[in-house]
């Protein structure tokens, strides 16, 4: 049954609509591709669209990906896509899939490898008990502090929260704003085993910005980059799906990582990596490829060669003629060949 439900809100003696989309059927979304969007099905059938859209995959998804095709400007066919089949959407979408299990993979090797050099360096720091450096970071965060408030009862941290953490006389997080130092007495090597990804990164650029070490020191925008990208793969969003989506300023050390790879000009070095996307991903591999033990290495940059240089290519017929997705496409390729 289709809702077509239209929702008037009055302000000021002035109307402003919103319409709501109405609920569609796997039949009805591949006619509005068709008819509507102007996408082919000439590599996969309608039948199969619809199945695919009914059991595998959601128009939503799927659609987002359209975003990297232009559209007409002008004729008869204004307003649709030029030269979109949706075989294309669903390669793209499977294409993403992988690039995002792999991403995870990557990060937490990321992860592992940046705590054991960072527990490294505390251990060595004489200045340091391992104590103190969380104290003084939960001061000047204390939205972490509250964070792990709200996992003390976590099945997997509830132990170390407990013991390292006095909250029994604590009934709600505003009553954080009072803890007294005693009450914190957890060693970093617990500390890093409590909190999650974007709190170690930002412990991880804490630490040495009090203690700073040109061979350990990564810019915030690289890390952040890599936090945003780990974030969305965890979350299972589309990570491709708008190569096209400008206004990034790349940091210096992906600009430099980039700038060593003589296969890479100048010109694509900029035009690229101002895709928010493509930054992400150069930002993850350019880190990867930092810290990452070489042990780690030598498996994972196995797994990113055969989705670069083989699985993505499967199909790549269907991308000979779209500029944005092939310049995006040669860049990563000519990063992960250099890394190889």
């Amino acid at each position: 049954m289709v809702y077509n439900i239209i929702i008037k809100i009055c302000r000021n003696c002035g109307v402003n609509k919103m319409e709501l989309k109405p609920k569609m059927t796997s039949q009805e979304l591949v006619n509005k591709m068709k008819n509507e969007k102007g996408i082919r099905f000439k590599h996969i059938s309608e039948q199969d669209a619809i199945i695919f859209l009914s059991e595998r995959n959601n128009y939503f998804r799927i659609a987002s990906y359209r975003k990297n095709y232009d559209k007409h400007i002008s004729g008869v066919n204004i307003g649709k896509y030029i030269d979109l089949d949706f075989a294309y959407l669903s390669e793209l979408a499977t294409i993403d899939m992988h690039l995002r299990l792999l991403v995870i993979k990557m990060c937490l090797d990321i992860e592992h490898c940046l705590k054991v050099k960072l527990l490294s360096a505390i251990t060595a720091n004489s200045t340091e008990d391992g104590y103190d450096i969380v104290r003084v970071f939960l001061k000047k965060n204390h939205f972490v502090l509250r964070d792990i408030y709200h996992k003390r009862k976590s099945t997997y941290v509830e132990e170390l929260i407990r013991h390292y953490f006095k909250f029994d006389t604590i009934s709600e997080d505003s009553q954080l704003d009072y803890i007294n130092d005693d009450d914190i007495n957890c060693p970093v090597w617990a500390f890093m085993e409590i909190i999650g990804f974007g709190e170690f990164l930002r412990f991880y650029d804490f630490y040495y910005s009090e203690y700073p070490d040109k061979n350990n020191k990564i810019t915030n925008g690289t890390l952040n980059a890599v936090k945003s990208l780990r974030n969305a793969c965890a979350h299972n969003n589309c990570v491709i799906y708008n190569l096209r989506k400008a206004g990034t300023h790349p940091t210096r050390e992906v600009t430099q990582f980039i700038g060593n790879i003589k296969t890479i000009s100048q010109e694509e070095r900029k035009t690229n990596l101002k895709s928010r996307p493509v930054f992400e991903i150069t930002s993850l591999l350019c880190l990867y490829d930092k810290v990452a033990f070489d042990t780690i290495k030598l498996h994972r940059y196995k797994e990113l060669n055969t989705l670069v240089n083989e699985r993505m290519l499967k199909h790549k017929n269907y991308f000979k003629n779209q500029p944005i997705i092939c310049s995006a496409y040669n860049f990563l390729k000519k990063t992960v060949d250099f890394l190889l």
